[in-house]
């Protein structure tokens, strides 16, 4: 048994140290990480796959991606101006009442694909089909309710006075038969989705000076709505990378509705034309922290996921880069420190939409509430809530191993420029950009994506549960052994101790009996 201790205890050394190998590389998941990522990257891209017949059939990406079984809502809430009255006579800033939300449920699908380049792009348009949901909606928030809102077409005729004295004349005129022209009271219904027919656009038409400038030039939209027209339509043709051959570029945009960038009448510069990035629908996997933005790490329905954030200076003019979305012709003037609007561009966290609009009306985008903008422009109306990161960012979740998108919401606020000019029916107001409405539309993942994406965590997780279980069984097989060892150590001196004191007892035990022999002699 003492033989072989030795070839014992150099198992369980070896035996040890295989177990705390596996533990370690379990740990820090190098065997399923491989595995996992292998299987990704070989269904991570748009294509076909062959049936058990060999016929060729969309692969599970592909059929996900045509038609996204994600839930998806649209939330509105309209901002009613309160105190029209005080704003013309009395020089007040804007009052805003919230009202909302009406929710509307949300279908997605693509009614066009084509492949090209080898099946390593794709041309696609995307349908949107938007269903109002009273139930999920705020009491009393019916599409009949009326609203009173800025007028786009008023701010047309404040442009045209500025022309010439004859057109401010014709301006003034038009005038006189309408009350409260800067502002419009209208339902949901048609500030939404149908639209409505500002009484303003018939008198203007059938005014001579009026008419030549604005209606007979297409200036004017008959009909105006903030989402009018965008209801089981499309919003362009798409071309996108497939993912092969590398899934590393799957989802980036060569091009929309066959421009490679955009027309000069859109942004003043090149830089800003560029028509680049992704679609937005599709994330490449094996998804790395080196990107310029926010990431936070959370878990959507026990799936752990990256949040991705815009950053807070996306639209910040003090930043080179982003000046060339500037509007250098046509950004009024809303507030005369420079620190809060440089020239010729709004301020921070505003952008302007005008000139990709119909007539160029002064519509311009900005997060909820005036969220990562200057204070002033909330102090500027009244009414509005305090803005938080948590209610009024815009955010997307990813799993980072897929790429695929758990949870996603596009937050943002519609508000119109309005300004003052040289009218009479404005002389006691002030330019201010007022808010009209906020949206929030959120596209939440299905049971079936979300049972895949947990398969890959489970075997994550699971190899890192083993990973515990074998470092742990190495230890203990290393700890038993020098347990022994020290055991085994400790027995033998006892036993060498035993051994002397034994030699000593019989040494003494012999000069005795020696002793008695010399006596007797």
């Amino acid at each position: 048994m003492v033989q072989k201790a030795p070839c014992l205890f150099g198992s369980a050394i070896v035996v040890g140290l295989i177990f705390a190998i596996c533990g370690i590389l379990l740990l820090i998941g190098i065997p399923i990480d491989r595995i996992v990522n292998e299987q990704v990257l070989k269904q991570d891209f748009l294509g076909y796959t062959k049936d058990e017949n060999g016929t060729e059939i969309p692969n599970s990406m592909t059929k996900t991606w045509l038609k996204p079984q994600y839930k998806m809502q649209l939330n509105v809430w309209m901002f009613n101006v309160t105190n029209v009255n005080g704003i013309l006579q009395r020089h007040e800033k804007p009052n805003l009442q919230q009202i909302g939300p009406f929710v509307f449920d949300e279908i997605q699908e693509k009614i066009y694909h084509r492949f090209a380049e080898n099946d390593t792009r794709i041309f696609y348009k995307n349908k949107k089909l938007y269903f109002f949901n009273q139930n999920a909606s705020c009491s009393g928030c019916i599409l009949e309710k009326k609203v009173t809102i800025p007028s786009i077409i008023f701010q047309k005729l404040i442009d045209t006075a500025e022309i010439n004295i004859g057109s401010r004349f014709a301006v003034e005129a038009v005038l006189k038969f309408v009350d409260e022209a800067p502002y419009i009271t209208v339902s949901i219904r048609d500030a939404l989705f149908e639209g409505y027919e500002d009484p303003l656009i018939d008198l203007i038409c059938n005014n001579k000076i009026l008419g030549k400038i604005l209606c007979e030039s297409n200036l004017l939209q008959r009909k105006i709505g903030f989402f009018y027209g965008q209801n089981g339509t499309t919003d362009g043709l798409y071309e996108v990378d497939t993912g092969i051959p590398s899934p590393m570029n799957i989802g980036k945009l060569y091009s929309w509705n066959n421009l490679t960038k955009m027309s000069n009448k859109t942004w003043d510069s090149e830089y800003a034309r560029m028509i680049n990035g992704t679609d937005g629908q599709l994330f490449a996997p094996m998804m790395k922290r080196e990107n310029r933005i926010t990431i936070f790490y959370v878990a959507v329905s026990g799936v752990p996921s990256w949040r991705f954030i815009p950053p807070a200076d996306l639209y910040d003019p003090k930043i080179p880069k982003n000046r060339e979305f500037c509007n250098a012709k046509g950004t009024p003037r809303f507030f005369e420190n420079t620190t809060i609007q440089i020239e010729n561009c709004l301020p921070a966290g505003i952008i302007d939409l005008s000139r990709c609009q119909a007539g160029s009306p002064r519509v311009y985008l900005s997060q909820p509430h005036f969220y990562n903008s200057p204070k002033e422009l909330w102090y500027s109306v009244t009414g509005l809530d305090i803005p938080s990161a948590s209610n009024d960012n815009t955010f997307v979740d990813l799993e980072p191993v897929s790429g695929v998108p758990t949870q996603a919401k596009r937050i943002m606020q519609i508000n119109i420029g309005m300004v003052k000019g040289n009218v009479a029916i404005v002389k006691n107001t002030s330019n201010v950009i007022v808010p009209v409405l906020w949206m929030n539309e959120t596209a939440y993942f299905d049971e079936g994506t979300r049972d895949q994406l947990i398969g890959i965590f489970n075997a994550k997780h699971f190899s890192f549960i083993g990973g515990i279980i074998s470092l742990s069984l190495g230890l203990i097989g290393w700890l038993a052994v020098f347990v022994v060892i020290f055991v085994y150590s400790r027995q033998s001196d006892d036993d060498e101790y035993g051994r002397l004191v034994l030699d000593e007892e019989e040494q003494g035990e012999n000069n005795e009996a020696a002793n008695d022999l010399l006596v007797n002699v």
